[in-house]
């Protein structure tokens, strides 16, 4: 839960208590304050109405404001191509692949992603199922939004995708804030060592590598063999 949303939406409700019952009007001031354009909403669960928000929110950055940055980041860019390839993979999915900068470079790479036409599949990680067991997963920068547990989540949820003795590759952000203005009601997940530490040894994973990147985390787990 986006706490910043709720707590702003909150204010909203109770500084304009006829909004509730005008949904249209609603929709207007949400979408000023977000700068998001939602045409509904559910004013049953202001819960509910903070998640479609938060999912607004993210949508509009990643698809009309970020762009990508791989080139500057020493070990969790394009160094990861070469790294990847070494390994002769057979399937590799890159989770919140962004603009599918990778595509035709990593070999058997397929692309996710929630926001961006560039994807092979248009999927949320929690959402994206596969009967194939991947070699490799990459997910830098995907996995940075919302509260512990949905990271817990998404983490574990590409880790199934890999199969036993497969390899994550991760770029994680320590909390700290994008620039664009757009990015501010974007919540970001404080990552920190000690809880990559302990997510890897949560998940039956050895963590290989767990270093800085720029401002960023970088680790590499592999999945431990049943």
């Amino acid at each position: 839960m986006n706490l910043r949303i709720l707590n702003e939406l909150d204010r909203i409700l109770k500084n304009n208590p006829t909004l509730v019952s005008n949904e249209q009007s609603l929709c207007q001031v949400i979408n000023g304050v977000f700068n998001i354009t939602l045409t509904s909403v559910d004013v049953s669960d202001i819960y509910t109405l903070a998640d479609m928000v938060d999912n607004a929110v993210l949508h509009n950055y990643f698809s009309n404001v970020w762009q990508a940055e791989t080139k500057k980041y020493k070990y969790s860019g394009l160094s990861i191509i070469d790294e990847v390839n070494a390994l002769n993979p057979l399937a590799v999915v890159d989770l919140g692949c962004g603009f599918n900068e990778f595509k035709g470079k990593i070999d058997n790479l397929i692309g996710v992603d929630p926001y961006n036409t560039k994807a092979d599949i248009t999927s949320s990680i929690l959402g994206y199922k596969s009967s194939t067991k991947f070699d490799v997963a990459i997910c830098l920068g995907s996995i940075n939004f919302g509260s512990s547990d949905k990271i817990i989540a998404e983490v574990t949820s590409a880790v199934n995708l890999v199969k036993e003795g497969g390899l994550l590759y991760f770029r994680v952000n320590p909390g700290t804030q994008h620039l664009a203005p757009e990015s501010k009601w974007i919540n970001f997940y404080d990552w920190d060592p000690v809880f990559v530490s302990n997510i890897a040894e949560h998940l039956n994973c050895e963590l290989l590598v767990l270093r800085q990147d720029l401002n960023r985390l970088y680790f590499v787990l592999r999945k431990f063999l049943k």
